[in-house]
């Protein structure tokens, strides 16, 4: 697959330029104190949004918080919550309250080894997994919404003095997932006076084939090898992706997981998600896989250089690595496979672009990834925007 080719439009005494005026703009609109609202960095916790008096924490421990908003269960977005908060008789009143799914609750769990057991007098949203689900809290209202970016993510609207859409990681295309499997809905546009929005991959090099198209190709390629009797490894995170290339298989396939996918899709499994069926590695031992070659393998990527997968990977099999990242040389030479698979669950740089053009929105906040390209994008594209980094 060949590699987009990009380069920056413009001198970069325009980027400079940019820059410049987007630290005035920055200035300017933190002085606006009649917004009521404040959004930025703790420097000992991390992120916040505070409205009209409340503080919500965003994927991060607090004790000074009225609400911890917890978006999903990857690891760089789950709180570490200190040894003993909830110890017995704890004083609910003076902890924080927990905006979190059941599905982000229970996979935090069984990653973080019950670091993120909360007790139930805690949890103000997120028990149902039919959304949206809306709290008042305080004066203000809280909304949750589906974002498709893993299997129990959230994004959150606050409507107080300000409307406010955190979307966290997301994608905006809904997936159709094959034999019936379901579909995964992205978020879908909704008005506000303030967005917050992350650009993982707000970089014009980042442009990814629609769903059915990678499906497709995945597809084809797992059907063509297993006529060669080569079996396929497939490189995928133990949370969210895997659960995904999980369900686009065909059920006729042999599907075994690696131990951490295989904990994580059967949690998901007892929250009423389908899956094809699917055997445990541990089962069997190297010398089984080494000479029946009709499997599919599910791992996550770095374990590729691990035994007793390198051991196979040493031999005549597919490996394919499904990532967003693919586009990147340098990801490449970190991980040298046969096939590179962009399947990312974030959105491209044309699907960011689209979502906020889609908002009458006065100010936008960006997190994550390509900032300072994205913003160059956004601010030539659409001028009326404050732009600030988050």
């Amino acid at each position: 697959m060949s590699q987009l080719k990009w380069t920056m439009q413009g001198p970069v005494a325009d980027f400079k330029i940019f820059l410049k005026e987007l630290n005035q703009k920055v200035r300017i609109l933190k002085r606006e104190k009649e917004l009521k609202v404040e959004i930025g960095r703790d420097p000992q916790y991390g992120k916040f949004i505070k409205i009209d008096g409340v503080l919500i924490a965003i994927d991060c421990w607090n004790p000074c918080a009225d609400i911890i908003f917890v978006s999903h269960a990857h690891m760089d977005h789950l709180p570490n919550i200190p040894a003993n908060t909830f110890k017995s008789g704890f004083n609910e009143k003076l902890l924080p309250k927990f905006i979190i799914s059941k599905i982000t609750k229970e996979i935090g769990e069984q990653r973080t080894y019950n670091k993120l057991t909360i007790p139930e007098c805690l949890w103000l949203l997120g028990k149902e997994r039919i959304l949206p689900q809306k709290v008042e809290y305080n004066g203000i209202e809280l909304t949750i919404l589906e974002n498709g970016h893993t299997y129990g993510s959230l994004s959150l609207l606050i409507e107080g003095s300000q409307k406010i859409l955190y979307t966290s990681d997301y994608i905006i295309q809904d997936r159709v997932l094959p034999y019936k499997r379901g579909i995964i809905h992205g978020l879908k546009p909704i008005p506000c006076d303030i967005l917050i929005t992350e650009c993982t991959f707000g970089s014009p090099q980042y442009q990814f084939p629609c769903f059915d198209q990678l499906l497709e190709e995945l597809q084809k390629n797992i059907e063509v090898q297993l006529e060669k009797n080569n079996p396929s490894i497939l490189l995928g995170y133990s949370f969210g992706k895997s659960q995904l290339l999980l369900n686009m298989l065909e059920d006729t396939n042999r599907i075994i997981l690696e131990k951490s996918i295989a904990r994580n899709t059967k949690i998901l499994q007892e929250n009423g998600i389908s899956f094809p069926e699917w055997e445990p590695y541990g089962k069997y031992n190297i010398k089984h896989f080494l000479t029946n070659r009709d499997y599919i393998l599910l791992i996550p990527p770095h374990l590729m250089f691990q035994s007793p997968y390198k051991g196979l990977i040493a031999e005549k099999v597919n490996v394919v690595m499904c990532s967003g990242n693919v586009f990147n040389s340098s990801f490449r030479k970190e991980f040298p496979v046969n096939n590179y698979l962009p399947l990312s669950d974030h959105c491209d740089f044309r699907d960011l672009i689209e979502f906020v053009k889609e908002f009458n929105v006065k100010i936008v906040y960006l997190e994550h990834g390509n900032i300072e390209i994205f913003s160059y994008f956004l601010y030539n594209d659409l001028k009326k925007h404050n732009i600030n980094w988050l």
